[in-house]
């Protein structure tokens, strides 16, 4: 079995390179000899291909034989690259990943994204199970208005043909159910190493001090970008610092947007954060702040938070997947903000939030091997 994924595998990276390492750790307890192949992984493109890929990614046409230009430019412009590398990597595999032909079952994320890859192995007569960080048509900031239906059309006709979703969204589960695909959904749960992380703040927070909002995301992100810059220009507009101290900003890929963060007193901008500050100011925030007006999948920083010990305040459609969980506060729009900010009961350390546990994985095996 091959895992073929879009994300680095680290703990150092956002959401996506910590659900992979997720799926990747209940997949090889079924599998133990699972390969995992990625973009950036050594062995499989040659160095000089995949420098002219990522070089090409960065311009704003794309004119490739391969790469018709009506699929991508029904994208928006912010993530026209990134299909245009992966879907690229995905091409290449054909040729240097060896034995496709022969395999017994692929994993694959998001296979939109892979799609001369994913063609080529439901020709083959291959099985591919689909780990589905989102369904990527349904962020609205990454596909043009008028696309949408035809490019969520053209998602859910390559999820049918593969023999198990696995979703990261209850969501999700439900919509792709009803569609007649077969989708089962597994919540993030962090893997060992953050795990112990989050842990030890939970304890160091029962004894600390707590002052301020961190609001922490991917900027690489588009729902998740146009949301932060929404809620920290909110939060300056309303003065909120005056309520529950300044709006502490930070995440992977923010640094380009240091200008739109800042601009007075209310907000204070770190930047990417090393684990070292993130831990530090984890185990003395008031809380986290979790702000989206489009998005798809769910927010694997909720679950982190909850087994922090950090209180989470989310609108609505950033607690998908999430709803009346204790230590979630949700609000409907940013007008209800500031009457969140007001609850007695954020300020109570660890108390009251329950550990998340640990998600059941062992019907896996049945569902797709022995299928």
């Amino acid at each position: 079995m091959i895992y073929f994924s879009r994300f680095f595998p680290s703990t150092e990276k956002g959401g996506g390179s910590r659900r992979l390492l997720q799926a990747h750790d209940f997949l090889k307890k079924m599998v133990p000899h699972m390969e995992l192949v990625y973009p950036g992984r050594p062995g499989f493109i040659p160095t000089e291909k995949s420098g002219k890929i990522k070089a090409k990614s960065e311009k704003k046409f794309f004119n490739s034989p391969l790469l018709p230009g009506a699929f991508i430019n029904k994208w928006s412009p912010g993530q026209r690259g990134m299909i245009y590398r992966l879907r690229e990597f995905s091409r290449l595999w054909l040729h240097t990943v060896p034995n496709l032909s022969k395999l017994e079952l692929a994993v694959m994320d998001d296979p939109i994204y892979f799609m001369p890859l994913f063609k080529k192995l439901i020709r083959k007569g291959v099985p591919v199970v689909a780990v589905c960080h989102n369904i990527e048509t349904l962020a609205a900031s990454q596909v043009k208005k008028k696309w949408t239906m035809d490019l969520f059309k053209k998602e859910l006709d390559i999820l049918s043909q593969c023999r198990l979703v696995i979703t990261i969204s209850r969501e999700e589960e439900v919509i792709l159910k009803n569609f007649h695909i077969p989708a089962r959904f597994i919540p993030y749960y962090p893997v060992e190493p953050i795990r112990k992380r989050l842990l030890d703040i939970r304890q160091k927070r029962l004894n600390t001090q707590k002052e301020g909002i961190l609001m922490l995301g991917t900027l690489k992100n588009l729902p998740t970008k146009e949301g932060m810059l929404r809620a920290a220009s909110f939060w300056r507009e309303n003065h909120l610092e005056q309520i529950a101290g300044k709006l502490i900003i930070g995440g992977y890929f923010s640094q380009e947007y240091g200008d739109s963060f800042s601009g007075d007193e209310s907000t204070e901008f770190h930047g990417t954060f090393s684990n070292e500050e993130l831990d530090g100011l984890l185990c003395k925030v008031n809380a986290c702040l979790c702000y989206q007006e489009s998005g798809s999948g769910a927010l694997t920083r909720i679950c982190e938070m909850l087994m922090a010990g950090v209180p989470v305040l989310a609108n609505s459609h950033a607690a998908r997947s999430y709803y009346n969980t204790p230590g979630v506060f949700e609000f409907r729009d940013l007008s209800e903000l500031e009457n969140v900010l007001k609850l007695k009961q954020i300020d109570t350390g660890t108390t009251g939030i329950p550990i998340p546990q640990e998600p059941d994985t062992s019907w896996l095996m049945e569902e797709t091997l022995l299928r």
